[in-house]
């Protein structure tokens, strides 16, 4: 009996262990996707924007109704969100690329780290 109660107890154990680390492994995932965004999609959609119609936009908006009245870039706002639900931030000229834009996320506190495309 007493055999079973301490199976049972490193049981729960282990099991608090994993849920605990799950934690963890889902808020990198977030962050993987927030850097592919920031340095492949976002980064595309930008410089698409550029080729198209000449200069940067003024903000990721008008990546939903570019000014020469054609197709937009994105369909949808909440696909300038980040996986936190937040925009994404952008600036240009950029801080970090003067030359051209800086596209970045922050993840939450109490981290609240800057995932951007720019060199770390």
């Amino acid at each position: 009996m007493i055999e079973m109660l301490i199976v049972l107890a490193l049981i729960g154990l282990i099991a608090t262990l994993a849920i605990s680390n799950l934690g963890g492994l889902f808020g990198q995932a977030k962050e993987d996707t927030a850097e592919n965004w920031v340095n492949g999609t976002g980064k595309g959609l930008v410089t698409a924007y550029f080729a198209r119609v000449g200069t940067y936009p003024q903000s990721l908006n008008e990546l939903l109704a570019p000014p020469d009245g054609k197709a937009a870039f994105v369909e949808r706002a909440k696909e300038l969100n980040d996986p936190w639900k937040n925009p994404y931030q952008y600036k240009q000229p950029g801080d970090h690329n003067p030359g051209s834009f800086d596209l970045w996320a922050t993840t939450p506190p109490p981290e609240g780290k800057q995932i951007g495309n720019w060199d770390k």
